[in-house]
């Protein structure tokens, strides 16, 4: 059910506060510490005229500081096909995911022990060409808590072979800054370290993969300590 789009963010600016920056000819700029609904107090409009207009944008967490939003749909025009199978396929995952953290167990557990769902959820994203058989992507993140400056591993497993994403930061359901690029080994894993930046608002961080709208994955949250 995944692709990945390449793309290569650099991190820039002060992260430590968002700038209030304006709204001009239809399109807003994603800021640190940015949510929909700052934005959409922001420009004036409503969340959900953000998210129609933004297909690849699901909730705040899915907003890449320094990128550019459309505030209104061209024309009124829906989603095509393509964007509303992503969609679903996200919403597929993030539902495993939720209901995984609920009972105490990771995704790719949970599809495990659920050999029935796993195989309607394989089967479902082959009828529609969007995937193989591969494993449900998921990031783990060692260690859990850390001071600012301090070194954090991710390793991610059930990615795209080989391709290249982006590897970002921000506090949970907020925008996100991108920290560096990284690539998927040829068994669709990616192990990469990175920094907890010295400050992005609160105690609690969040380190995302990202690739275009196709992959949207979330670490569980990070404490930071002095």
């Amino acid at each position: 059910m995944l692709s990945l789009l390449g793309g290569i963010g650099v991190l820039t600016g002060d992260p430590g506060f968002a700038q209030e920056a304006p709204c001009a000819n239809g399109t807003a700029q994603v800021q640190p510490e940015d949510t929909l609904s700052r934005i959409a107090n922001r420009c004036d409009v409503s969340e959900s005229a953000l998210l129609a207009a933004n297909p690849s944008v699901d909730g705040s967490g899915d907003l890449q500081v320094g990128t550019t939003l459309r505030l209104r749909s061209d024309n009124g025009q829906g989603q095509r096909l393509g964007d509303r199978l992503n969609h679903f396929g996200r919403e597929a995952n993030d539902a495993v995911g939720r209901i995984a953290g609920q009972v105490g167990s990771s995704a790719q557990d949970l599809l495990d022990k659920n050999p029935d769902l796993k195989s309607r959820l394989q089967g479902l994203g082959q009828r529609f060409g969007l995937g193989d058989e591969a494993d449900t992507p998921s990031v783990t993140l060692t260690p859990d808590q850390g001071p600012a400056g301090s070194t954090v591993t991710l390793s991610a497993t059930g990615l795209p072979k080989s391709e290249a994403l982006m590897i970002g930061v921000g506090a949970p359901n907020t925008a996100f800054q991108v920290l560096q690029s990284g690539r998927t080994s040829d068994k669709g894993t990616l192990e990469a370290d990175v920094k907890v930046p010295e400050r992005l608002g609160g105690t609690r961080l969040v380190f995302v993969l990202r690739n275009g709208d196709a992959i949207k994955l979330n670490s569980k949250p990070f404490q930071v300590v002095p």
